[in-house]
């Protein structure tokens, strides 16, 4: 018997980099892009990486999650991954001016370290966070929770960053 699965339909991807500063060898820092007052929805707030997964497109007719995170990161910031892999955790998002919910598998992708960033149209300035200003940084528990369990992979990796 086949069991019911639920399609995602947007996507998340955390752009990390290790720490520059010898004093922090072994910590990361984070990208967050903040939103224009151009963008559709949580204007002038600092996010990461998100966008929808297209109904059509890819390689098989439909954008796979996969493709969605590559072609968001590459519109959204300009940048190609060093290294990227499936974090194993699952964003649920509400977005109430919409009265939708987003299921969002997480990506993790590696930037060089003296990457440039790119924003497109929706986002008007960048920052690197640092690892320990993650709880300050972040506003969503969930964007916490995926980068907690992004760090546990990073730090012990496993199956999924193959």
């Amino acid at each position: 018997m086949a069991l019911p699965s639920l399609r995602p339909n947007a996507i998340a991807v955390y752009v990390y980099r290790p720490a520059l500063e010898a004093a922090r060898a072994g910590r990361y820092d984070f990208l967050q892009i903040r939103r224009s007052a151009k963008a559709r929805g949580h204007r002038h707030s600092w996010q990461t990486v998100y966008g929808g997964v297209e109904a059509e497109g890819g390689r098989n007719g439909r954008e796979t999650s996969l493709e969605a995170a590559l072609r968001e990161l590459r519109e959204e910031t300009g940048l190609r991954p060093k290294r990227m892999f499936q974090v194993e955790y699952v964003e649920i998002f509400y977005f109430r001016a919409s009265d939708e919910a987003f299921v969002m598998p997480v990506f993790g992708v590696e930037a060089e370290p003296g990457a440039v960033i790119v924003l497109n149209h929706e986002h008007d300035d960048s920052r690197w966070t640092r690892e320990e200003d993650i709880g300050r940084a972040f506003m969503w528990r969930t964007q916490r929770e995926a980068l907690a369990e992004l760090l546990r992979q990073l730090r012990e990796p496993g199956e999924a960053q193959r």
